[in-house]
């Protein structure tokens, strides 16, 4: 939009942005407006005819709907009816009216409220516009922050694990794609959130027949969903290669179950139930992916644990469903 460029550039929409805030200068403009107009019509009274009356009037109802909005708009129509009726519809200085002059009069005032209508329909939209411009701005540099904290945790730590680079770019590759296929949802859907069913059917793609979920048709907010997404990215990617899914006839079995309903203090269970693999050895290095099932995970819910039982892991993560929740 060209023209509310113009205005931006020149600082002109704030402005207007300001004054709509204020509505007794905006209504006391609107009658400036009418006052100066009345006044340019004295003036060139002797130059002009009966016929441009209200000329000098919509340069003041353009004014007040402009800068003003529509009902200092509607105001100073008002204002303009009125004094243009007493001062120059013959008899002048009267309230007296004949069939002619009512009907110039009424004319005004339909020709007036559309231009008002117009006026501050046309500038309410550049408001608006605009205003959405600097909200997406903001989100987009809020989320950016966020996702690069993210991605730097993410790189720092996965090089700190000591691992070869062939291996640490395999990782880092795993972990971000994880992330990528996140935030490509969350775009998909307005940035309102994410199913968590998607980031689980993403994340375990190829595993269809030994993965079974159940109680994971919820929809969460992005931070939620960046943080399941590297959960369930860790425990599939440790299944793969220690776990249940590095053999044919292993599964695992996603819980999701919401306790407490109908009360304040509603949780989100998370459970992941690993069987039928080869015998699990709890690790002694605690790395990065450990950090995230346990240690950030905490942060982000109430409780996560992860027991490594012989025959296959489970990990249980719990969470405030208001936590959650996208906003409305």
């Amino acid at each position: 939009m060209l023209f509310a460029r113009v205005l931006g550039d020149h600082g002109i929409i704030e402005r207007i942005r300001r004054l709509r805030r204020k509505p007794v200068e905006a209504y006391g403009l609107a009658v400036l407006a009418v006052v100066l107009a009345a006044l340019l019509r004295l003036g060139v009274g002797w130059y002009v005819s009966d016929a441009v009356t209200f000329t000098t009037y919509f340069i003041a109802i353009i004014i007040a709907a402009f800068v003003g909005g529509f009902w200092p708009g509607m105001a100073a129509v008002v204002l303009s009816a009125v004094s243009g009726w007493y001062l120059f519809l013959p008899p002048s200085f009267s309230f007296a009216l004949k069939s002619p002059e009512a009907f110039s009069l009424l004319l005004f005032c339909f020709v007036a409220a559309i231009l008002v209508a117009c006026v501050s329909g046309l500038v309410g939209s550049i408001l608006i516009h605009e205003e959405r411009q600097q909200f997406l701005i903001r989100e987009l540099q809020h989320r950016s922050r966020n996702l690069f904290a993210v991605i730097q945790v993410i790189a720092s730590r996965s090089v700190v694990e000591g691992q070869p680079v062939a291996k640490i770019r395999e990782v880092l590759e795993g972990r971000l794609m994880a992330l990528a296929h996140t935030h490509t949802m969350l775009a998909n859907n307005a940035w309102v959130g994410a199913s968590l069913d998607e980031i689980l059917s993403q994340e375990l793609h190829g595993f269809e027949g030994q993965v079974g979920v159940t109680g994971c048709n919820i929809v969460v907010n992005t931070p939620a969903a960046q943080n399941f997404a590297l959960i369930v990215h860790e425990l599939r990617t440790n299944a793969v290669k220690y776990g249940a899914l590095s053999s044919p006839g292993g599964s695992v079995a996603i819980d999701g179950l919401i306790e407490g309903a109908g009360t304040e203090e509603r949780q989100f269970r998370f459970t992941w139930n690993e069987s039928g693999g080869p015998p699990v050895i709890e690790p002694t290095r605690k790395g990065f992916g450990s950090a995230v099932l346990l240690e950030t995970a905490k942060r982000f819910g109430q409780a996560a644990t992860a027991v490594y039982r012989p025959e296959g892991l489970t990990y249980e993560f719990r969470v405030s469903m208001s936590a959650i929740q996208p906003s409305r």
